[in-house]
């Protein structure tokens, strides 16, 4: 069978990265990362033995009106799109408009947010018949393989205009039974790293996170069972992405890496002892690092760390359910930077709770901690989180578009701020941060090469509308 897989066109011009829990504009990163569900799952169904075209239309610049262009020449029996909270309703046009042109086609669409509001997602869709729910690998071969959906876990569907769940899909233990991403589907030149202009990949490392931060929403892609790709599959993969793709720049993809400190230590010892010249980045907690870990990670080749700093008051982090402590925090970007590391801290403005005063201790923190890269967010309550369900019964939501559930907008109204009060600060914050002559500084000392000057040019231009 013919099989399209779309990420859909940028919805009014934004550049979504849509990737599990990473709903966020092209601008907070200032490049847009590979599409790693749709390669995984392009893999599946091409080692099933269907025919796979993948389209990423953001990247290739499609259009709407191309991509249905596209789909008519190719005529796929299935077309299947990755959504997320703020292009979902212009991820349904799309999806309605490729249904309209082509009747025979069966669609669906994956992602956290029609896996946490189905019911919802087919109101707003004509042309949709299904929602594969949670991670899409295996749930797309059932579909796209079966004759009736009612016995396929791990979806909903519409049959005459009445929507049906079937029983939730158990969380696919053996991830090394997953092919290797479709990536030669893909124009690898597409996915830049900011400020370096190298051509990257996602590697995915673990899926599940067993904490509960009461602002994420990843669990309801990946559960909170952690589970893991073996050692030997995470660096074969490696091997076969520098031979096969000719790609050495990596993003390990995982809520956290450092989720088991012996799996983390083994992957970085695996690199060494095959002496690969890879770079590489990971996002960790604070409270799951050491020196020993962060020396090794060095040595591997990984050149930044990322950490969920979240907020610089204690009484907020504890609000969040977070688990981390300020000391903690401290300690830990301490611990990377006497290892060699870049190091970025993800930081939250808005929490319910939060007051003026804790917005300014946390930039100050920030400032302080001296990181080399600073991401400042708005906080949004994205469906599937705890939040969300705190927010709706709390009243705090002010605006229901779902295009300003996006973490360069402030939508939460509470005692304490309101959104305008919000997006001022995080505007502040940036522009604190990053205007300072040591930060200007230290950027322009990492631009090695003219097509990194290049790179900054472009990432500065795009960066504008993501920090207001």
């Amino acid at each position: 069978m013919k099989i399209l897989l779309v990420n859909p066109p940028a919805y009014l011009g934004v550049s979504q990265v849509r990737e599990g829990r990473c709903m966020q504009r092209a601008g907070a990163w200032t490049s847009v990362w590979p599409p790693l569900s749709l390669a995984l799952t392009a893999a599946v169904l091409r080692r099933a033995g269907h025919q796979v075209k993948l389209h990423d239309c953001i990247v290739e610049n499609i259009s709407r009106s191309r991509l249905v262009q596209i789909a008519k020449e190719y005529h796929p029996g299935w077309c299947l799109f990755n959504s997320a909270t703020p292009s979902i309703a212009g991820d349904m046009e799309t999806v309605d408009e490729i249904a309209h042109a082509l009747p025979g086609c069966r669609t669906a669409v994956f992602g956290i947010h029609p896996t946490a509001l189905p019911e919802e997602t087919f109101a707003i869709s004509k042309g949709l018949d299904v929602i594969i729910k949670g991670e899409p690998e295996q749930t797309a071969l059932d579909l796209v393989t079966a004759e009736k959906l009612d016995g396929i876990q791990g979806i909903s569907y519409r049959r005459e205009a009445k929507v049906f769940h079937n029983p939730p899909r158990a969380a696919m233990d053996d991830l090394d039974s997953l092919p290797y991403p479709a990536w030669d589907l893909t124009d690898k030149n597409l996915y830049k790293l900011p400020l370096s202009d190298q051509p990257f990949l996602l590697l995915a490392t673990n899926r599940g996170c067993p904490f509960s931060c009461r602002f994420c929403a990843d669990h309801v892609y990946y559960g909170k069972r952690l589970r893991k790709f073996s050692t030997k599959r995470i660096v074969d993969e490696i091997e076969h992405d520098i031979k096969q793709a000719g790609v050495d720049q990596f993003l390990f993809w995982a809520e956290s890496f450092t989720l088991d400190r012996d799996h983390a230590l083994s992957v970085a010892d695996e690199i060494i002892s095959r002496k690969l010249n890879i770079g590489w980045v990971c996002n960790s907690r604070v409270d799951q690092v050491d020196p020993e870990m962060l020396e090794r990670f060095k040595q591997a080749g990984c050149w930044m760390i990322g950490f969920g700093v979240e907020s610089g008051s204690q009484r907020i982090l504890d609000l969040m359910a977070k688990g981390t402590t300020i000391e903690q925090t401290r300690k830990a970007v301490a611990m990377a930077q006497k290892a060699g590391l870049q190091v970025t801290a993800h930081v939250m403005f808005g929490y319910p709770g939060e007051t003026r005063e804790d917005l300014r201790t946390t930039l100050d923190l920030a400032k302080e901690l001296d990181f080399d890269f600073a991401q400042f967010y708005s906080v949004v309550p994205f469906p599937g989180s705890e939040l969300y369900t705190q927010a709706n019964d709390g009243g705090w939501i002010t605006n229901r578009d779902w295009r300003f559930f996006e973490q360069n907008y402030s939508i939460l109204k509470t005692a304490q701020l309101d959104p305008a009060e919000v997006e001022a600060f995080r505007s502040r914050a940036f522009r604190e941060f990053y205007l300072r002559p040591k930060q200007i500084i230290k950027t322009v000392r990492s631009l090695k090469t003219p097509a990194a000057w290049k790179q900054a040019i472009r990432a500065l231009w795009g960066f504008r509308d993501w920090a207001g």
